[in-house]
């Protein structure tokens, strides 16, 4: 994909677009590798947040790095798999990733996805969400998505969505803008995750119950990634991940909250963690989490107290 192919932007976001063919790149060849079916297995250690790591999760984050490297538009790196800020040895931008968000769904064939914030400079700690030069995520399903949210001065928020399709060809695989200035409204769809917290969350079993009462329509895969993606290309939704006692939260603001949260405020809508946008959170630590409510804004509104 060409520097240019997320938009002209100006030269000023010139190192930004080689940041981001990068990870169209990175993203291609994790189609490719999901695709391939050989990667399903665990290979018996765990990262340092203790999750279980799969030969794809990997596989994957060596894709991304590597990539980043050759981009020499990257100076700092860190994942869920390498939650560390590692110096990659170019110059401009730091990114933070999710390579496979999802990946324990990956054996059910389900959607999953991957997960990129973009901040200027060489620093991820002490930043915000806010902060982002621009995010990114992909979806690999039965066709392979990249959502961009992007500067563009023309736009309300001073920023556009972009979707991208990986079309395949006989000379090769390109990039097809396939929707622009992409919107969020108002649509009466859920995705209620951590369902264990409302066994001790009232507050979050009551809103659960309000919105069958409201004939809402229920959208949940168990992937981040692909319930956010429904939300914005269906235009409106809300996926709430509260908290309880006994099920803290599990999302990590660096690498999945603030990301995906930059993109969907771009599209119009909102996120929140209970007292104030997810963009607004000071990044104290690479294994900082939150708590998150994210879709349309009269929801995410309506959702405030049961993530408090």
């Amino acid at each position: 994909m060409s520097v240019n192919a997320f938009g002209d932007h100006g030269p000023q976001h010139e190192k930004l677009g080689t940041v981001l063919s990068a990870i169209a790149s990175g993203v291609e060849d994790i189609a490719q590798l999901l695709r391939s079916g050989q990667t399903s297995g665990e290979v018996g250690t765990v990262n340092s947040f203790g999750d279980k790591q799969l030969e794809v999760d990997i596989a994957a984050d060596d894709i991304i790095f590597n990539r980043l490297k050759q981009s020499c538009a990257v100076a700092t790196a860190s994942s869920e798999e390498r939650p560390k800020e590692i110096t990659v040895g170019g110059q401009g931008y730091a990114v933070a990733f999710d390579p496979l968000d999802g990946s324990s769904i990956v054996g059910a064939n389900f959607s999953v996805g991957a997960i990129f914030g973009v901040w200027k400079g060489d620093k991820l700690l002490g930043r915000t969400g806010e902060e982002q030069a621009a995010a990114a995520y992909a979806v690999f399903g039965s066709r392979t998505s990249l959502i961009v949210a992007l500067p563009d001065p023309g736009a309300t928020t001073g920023k556009t969505v972009q979707e991208y399709t990986l079309i395949h060809q006989p000379e090769g695989s390109v990039w097809k803008l396939t929707r622009d200035n992409i919107k969020i409204t108002e649509k009466k769809v859920f995705a209620p995750a951590n369902l264990r917290a409302a066994a001790e969350n009232t507050t979050y079993r009551n809103l659960i119950s309000q919105f069958i009462l409201e004939n809402f329509t229920l959208r949940y895969t168990g992937g981040f990634v692909p319930d956010v993606h429904h939300i914005l290309i269906k235009g409106g939704g809300i996926f709430l991940n509260p908290v309880s006692p006994s099920a803290p939260a599990k999302l990590r603001l660096l690498y999945e909250c603030a990301p995906l949260a930059f993109v969907v405020e771009a599209a119009g809508g909102a996120s929140s963690n209970g007292t104030e946008s997810i963009l607004q959170l000071s990044i104290t630590s690479l294994d900082l989490r939150t708590p998150i409510s994210i879709g349309s804004k009269e929801q995410v509104q309506k959702s405030l107290g049961c993530l408090a």
